[in-house]
């Protein structure tokens, strides 16, 4: 496994809450959630995505074990750092989302948890993406401007018929997608920040991937900055942290670009 490219930029002049973390044989990225107020904890987003990325290496580096097994004991070990200070029942307690790939020879295991997208090439070129739109698929969220209020989160967040992302419940890790991949010749993995290219601005994986590959990562985050830039009618959140981090395989077809 090779990084081609590993890229995150704020979306303002607040702190990123956006996270990458690449090693020998796996990486992730974590979106974490922006803070609401009184959400009972100590520690600021940044302190949790980093907090969660540190467990999660270290779990990575024992006996290999399913990825939402390792993703459950990194949320356990982050709540027994925090639940001395803080409230970790509290329903918008700091939380992120999460892509995660580890390969194994031939095979690449993938996780998505919340709104973090992975896209990978096979050695034909042909193009798959796996991602977690049920915060997108609520069945009749609060309308208006703003966001959810945190009544309806505390009855839809980590909860059955609703949307799932790693916070307080070591559980919400068994409700990630998982899958195993092989043939990969290579793969993007990014944040919500960057899958905008697609929802919103009318841009295609196979694109951005051959983008990226020729390119390199960054140059996905200037496009994203240049789309919202240019947007006339933005959504509430102009620009958001966005990250990518491109890896490839030393035998794909791709390798030389």
């Amino acid at each position: 496994m090779i990084v081609a490219g590993a890229e995150s930029r704020p979306g303002s002049a607040a702190p990123n809450e956006d996270l990458l973390l690449v090693a020998d044989a796996w990486a992730l990225v974590l979106d974490g959630i922006t803070r609401y107020p009184d959400d009972g904890c100590v520690h600021d987003v940044p302190w949790y995505t980093a907090a969660l990325a540190e467990t999660v290496a270290v779990h990575m580096s024992g006996p290999p074990r399913p990825l939402a097994e390792v993703l459950t004991a990194a949320i356990e070990a982050v709540n027994a750092r925090h639940a001395p200070t803080c409230d970790l029942a509290n329903p918008v307690t700091p939380g992120a989302t999460a892509a995660l790939v580890r390969s194994r020879g031939e095979a690449l295991d993938w996780l998505v948890l919340g709104d973090c997208a992975i896209t990978w090439r096979d050695r034909d070129g042909k193009c798959r993406t796996e991602t977690d739109d049920r915060l997108d698929r609520l069945a009749d969220p609060p309308r208006g401007p703003g966001r959810y209020p945190v009544e309806y989160i505390a009855q839809v967040r980590n909860r059955d018929n609703g949307y799932w992302v790693a916070a307080a419940d070591p559980g919400a890790a068994a409700m990630a997608y998982t899958g195993t991949a092989e043939g990969v010749a290579d793969l993007l993995l990014c944040t919500d920040g960057l899958t905008r290219l697609v929802e919103r601005y009318g841009r295609t994986w196979p694109d951005l991937m051959a983008l990226a590959a020729d390119r390199g990562a960054g140059a996905l985050l200037d496009l994203v900055r240049e789309e919202e830039r240019n947007d006339g009618a933005p959504a509430r959140k102009r620009h958001d942290d966005a990250t990518a981090v491109l890896l490839r395989f030393a035998d794909h077809p791709f390798a030389s670009l």
